[in-house]
């Protein structure tokens, strides 16, 4: 039995809302419920349902790739699915104009159309399922609005989808003779919980990709949980993030993302200035100018917007993935940015710069110098209980005692900041370990219960990764009186062997500490990890990196190209030239192929009411008694097998006569006759439920 009237329609104008594209929701809605009011229908066969098939199919790997090469890989699926009922159209095309009012399951599977080969070849009994398609297109549209730009936004997502579903259960029972409603509420609202609970884990695994593929989300600007204190191992995507064109001058050892002056419980935090009412408004925007090449001047301190644009400076070109509102990889002495296509760019005073990309593939240049300062130098504050304090200077109650035992036993006091960062590296590379692998139980020093992990790594295992290092050194100059930063970003890559190009993948994220040097009024790259560090990059490349590697290279450089001026039209007329042409020898002979039906013909041939009748749902457990209906026999001479197998009272001869009036007489039903009908095929599936008669039984 088909969706009633209006059901389809309805549910794709709340997809249509969902979404964000209510004029394609009201295009689907007159396709699907037209049929309804025009006489105009084909006799569609198998090989059209294995086509409408194919074509559906075809569309649905076409916006698959289309997402995937517009974006993050990883919501590519997401992508898709809210676009399944546009993929669908023509499925449901053929399902809603054809005079048969449902398909066969063998259009679905290849396995099933041989079997059905076979039996017909060798005489072998096969009975082909078919059902309506209308079913699956309502729960394609909830699926896909389930997922819609809105969903999360509107309170009317799950009333509206509850109503939908009510609306399409309800008709079900009322034609099997026995309406429902709790049933069908509570099928309604399981329904609703399911597609809630969907949309909330595609919610996170967004949420997850987004961040996690590429560290750069719009949180990861205002706090990095780090893996301090958690005893497993640290992994690395071998995904290429950055790439790296040189232009002019020597390539900078480290691109910075973020930089952070707070930290607690392993966790760095950026904390804003006194006069910024929130860390969010930090951020303030940079001047762009209406010509991409003109330069955006970034140097913060001691440097005008002459020097800081210069045409002589060091200069390259990144290119990258961005999630829409991304971090930007520039080097600690960023001067300024030129050759960016971008909405806008943000700067905040720890040197952090947001970009808002038009495109999901950045692409910019970048002029830099040692000299240069994009963060603003260090700033009083006021501690809690109301006491000034420097939070570059601000060492946790937590760390303090091992920090402060450390520093005097590697005399860390004296000397200038050169003689203390060479202490350190000093100290560093004779009597500690890099390693990504923390297996050991997190050790206890008495009954203390501090989260002091960096103290325990500075005493005790003197082992860690990158986030330890920079961690303990940031603290320890802290503690001599160096106002000093936690800085995450990357460093290292492959360089080409020309040395023009350099790769930056996932393996190469770094964290690392930068101090203010007082004398220079700048703030240097301190960076103490051993350097074996690297290696980690190539022992994680799986066999197959390469050929990943190219692939994401030529789609992001396809991405590139497509948005520049020009392309994006003939990257259009690529796609749109083979779909017009396929839909005009499409629409050309559905046009002299299309029938139309008289009204009394169109009530006896279209009518859901009209092609089953409440006898039909005897079919399933009458089979237990007759075993299977031969596909060749009609219902009503099958279930006459039954008068031996029910009491003499049973009405089985009104019920098949009813049947036989209703389904084959083309003039119309008398009132009251399905209603005779329906009673009767209630007391036979009773009967048939009881099983058989003694009298039955002893024929």
């Amino acid at each position: 039995m088909g969706a009633p009237r209006l059901l389809l329609g309805a549910a794709s104008l709340f997809w249509g809302g969902l979404v964000g594209h209510p004029l394609v929701g009201l295009g689907i809605a007159v396709v699907v419920e037209a049929r309804h009011w025009t006489p105009v229908r084909w006799n569609f066969g198998e090989t059209a349902f294995r086509n409408a098939w194919n074509a559906s199919v075809l569309l649905i790997g076409l916006a698959a790739l289309l997402a995937w090469l517009d974006g993050n890989g990883l919501l590519a699926l997401a992508r898709t699915v809210v676009w399944l009922p546009l993929l669908l159209l023509p499925l449901q095309f053929v399902q809603s104009y054809g005079i048969s009012r449902s398909m066969p399951l063998s259009t679905f599977s290849m396995f099933v159309r041989k079997r059905k080969k076979h039996a017909a070849t060798y005489g072998l009994p096969f009975r082909d399922v078919r059902f309506c398609f209308d079913h699956a297109f309502l729960a394609a549209i909830l699926i896909s609005s389930s997922i819609g730009r809105f969903a999360n936004d509107t309170p009317l997502f799950l009333p509206g989808a509850a109503v939908l579903l009510f609306w399409a259960l309800s008709r079900q029972w009322r034609a099997a003779g026995r309406l429902v409603p709790l049933t069908a509420l509570a099928m309604a609202v399981l329904g609703i919980a399911g597609a809630y609970l969907g949309e909330r884990a595609i919610d996170s695994l967004e949420d997850r990709f987004t961040r996690g593929s590429r560290g750069s989300g719009s949180d990861y600007m205002l706090q990095t949980q780090t893996a301090i204190g958690t005893f497993e191992e640290v992994k690395q995507s071998p995904e290429i993030i950055w790439r790296i064109r040189h232009l002019e001058g020597p390539l900078p050892t480290h691109l910075r993302l973020a930089s952070y002056n707070s930290y607690r419980n392993a966790a760095w935090t950026a904390r804003r200035p006194p006069e910024v009412n929130s860390i969010s408004d930090d951020f303030r925007e940079l001047t762009l100018g209406s010509d991409p090449e003109l330069p955006v001047r970034l140097a913060a301190i001691n440097v005008d917007e002459a020097a800081a644009t210069a045409a002589g400076l060091p200069a390259f070109e990144l290119r990258g993935a961005t999630p829409g509102r991304g971090l930007l990889p520039v080097p600690p002495g960023a001067g300024s940015l030129f050759d960016l296509d971008a909405d806008a760019v943000e700067r905040n005073s720890l040197g952090s710069l947001r970009i808002f990309p038009k495109n999901p593939v950045a692409r910019f240049a970048v002029r830099w110098n040692r000299e240069f300062n994009t963060a603003e130098p260090p700033w009083e504050d006021t501690h809690q209980d109301g006491r000034p304090m420097v939070p570059d200077l601000y060492v946790p109650a937590s760390e303090k005692e091992d920090i402060a035992v450390v520093a005097r036993e590697i005399g860390l006091a004296e000397g200038t900041l050169a003689e203390k960062v060479r202490k350190l590296r000093s100290h560093f590379l004779r009597n500690f370990t890099y390693t990504r692998y923390l297996d050991r139980t997190r050790p206890r020093r008495g009954k203390r219960q501090r989260t002091n992990f960096v103290g325990i790594f500075l005493r005790e295992t003197r082992a860690g990764h990158c986030e330890y290092f920079a961690t303990a050194t940031t603290l320890l100059l802290r503690e001599v009186g160096i106002p000093a930063r936690y800085c995450i970003g990357f460093s290292g890559g492959t360089t080409s062997r020309d040395r023009k190009t350099a790769v930056i993948r996932g393996t190469n994220a770094h964290a690392w500490c930068t101090a203010w040097d007082e004398e220079r009024q700048r703030w240097i790259t301190v960076d103490l990890t051993p350097p074996n560090w690297l290696e980690s990059d190539r022992l994680d490349r799986p066999i197959w990196q390469p050929l990943a590697d190219r692939w994401q290279i030529l789609r992001e450089d396809l991405l590139i190209w497509r948005s520049q001026p020009g392309n994006l039209a003939i990257t259009l007329a690529i796609i749109a030239v083979p779909l017009g042409v396929g839909g005009y020898l499409i629409g050309r002979r559905l046009w002299r192929s299309r029938q139309r039906l008289d009204p009394v013909s169109q009530r006896r041939r279209v009518s859901d009411e009209s092609l089953l009748t409440p006898l039909t749902e005897l079919e399933k457990p009458a089979s237990r008694i007759l075993g299977p209906r031969p596909p060749h026999l009609p219902l009503a001479t099958w279930l006459v097998g039954l008068e031996g197998h029910l009491s003499p009272a049973a009405p089985l001869l009104e019920a098949l006569q009813l049947h036989e009036r209703i389904r084959f007489d083309p003039a119309p039903a008398e009132a009251g006759l399905r209603e005779r009908l329906e009673e009767s095929a209630r007391q036979l599936l009773e009967e048939i439920k009881r099983g058989p008669t003694p009298d039955s039984r002893r024929k």
